[in-house]
């Protein structure tokens, strides 16, 4: 592939065309637009795309798993009736950089999988199962908004021999009048963890396990108010 030079007159600017690194980031570019446009096609959740220039990193272990990254339901079940919400999803990690969430004091590390800005989808996606379990809709053409701002997620293993795996997340929600932030700390060792303590699984698989497990936490508990708000 040859260099291409275009020389302007008068302001002696050169634009050289070589650098490979710019191309690359211009694919994963692209990479993140289809996976946005492949994710409206089956979710009706709204994403809202903010700082993903900023977010763009090469995780630890590569891109979020498909058929790997389990959905968890909810502990208790719930019925809207059919209620629709028009779900707005931000995605404001790499505005905030977050070194830690509001209810630990675990610090991110930021080199899991979850890192990646495809994560927004799983979020997504994770709205629009847990909402039609719980019998409502969400229809981006539905007056009712609903505004999720995603903080901050990570996954770490804490300990040495004895080890304590944690799933991080943080979310801030506004519906209406009522604003909430929803901070989620969960462990192996918890009552409402997918998986005990003692469970024979690999840290990789552990790691999503309660990655995934801290979403489910903070959407119950947006899921808990929702119900109790007209």
């Amino acid at each position: 592939m040859g260099f291409s030079y275009i020389f302007v007159t008068g302001n002696q600017i050169e634009y050289q065309h070589k650098d490979k690194r710019l191309n690359m980031f211009n694919r994963l570019l692209l990479l993140i637009a289809a996976l946005y446009i492949i994710n409206s096609a089956h979710c009706q959740v709204i994403i809202v795309p903010t700082g993903l220039i900023g977010a763009l990193a090469m995780p630890e272990h590569g891109f979020l798993p498909g058929k790997k990254f389990k959905f968890y339901s909810t502990i208790d079940k719930y019925d809207f009736n059919g209620r629709q919400f028009r779900v707005e999803l931000y995605d404001d990690r790499a505005n905030l950089k977050l070194k830690k969430i509001e209810c630990s004091e675990l610090e991110f590390t930021n080199t899991s999988e979850f890192s990646n800005p495809n994560c927004i989808n799983k979020v997504s996606q994770y709205i629009d199962t847990l909402f039609r379990q719980s019998n409502a809709r969400v229809d981006s053409t539905a007056t009712d908004t609903l505004i999720v701002k995603f903080e901050g997620i990570d996954a770490r293993l804490i300990g040495s021999g004895y080890i304590r795996v944690h799933g991080l997340c943080q979310m801030k929600v506004k519906y209406h009048n009522f604003n909430k932030t929803y901070c989620i700390d969960i462990t192996d060792a918890d009552k409402n963890s997918p998986i005990g303590p003692n469970a024979f699984v690999t840290r990789l698989t552990a790691t999503r396990i309660m990655a995934s497990a801290s979403i489910r936490e903070g959407l119950e508990q947006i899921i808990v108010d929702l119900k109790s708000l007209k």
